[in-house]
């Protein structure tokens, strides 16, 4: 198996870590205020992974 990862695969993990933060954040409606705060943090956690992934694995130059 190789180290490299292939743009399709960066993105089905881009797309894969906002489909968690979304589902993160419909979960956030269903519970306590103090719980909405951690979704809400680990949703930005993940939106930021995804950002991330997209700038440097999905840029068109690579």
């Amino acid at each position: 198996m190789s180290d490299t990862l292939h743009r399709d695969e960066g993105q089905r993990i881009r797309d894969a870590l906002r489909y968690q933060a979304r589902e993160l954040h419909h979960r956030s409606f269903a519970v306590h205020s103090s719980r909405r705060d951690l979704l809400w943090e680990e949703m930005d956690r993940c939106l930021a992974l995804a950002d991330r992934v997209e700038q440097h694995w999905l840029r068109p130059d690579s």
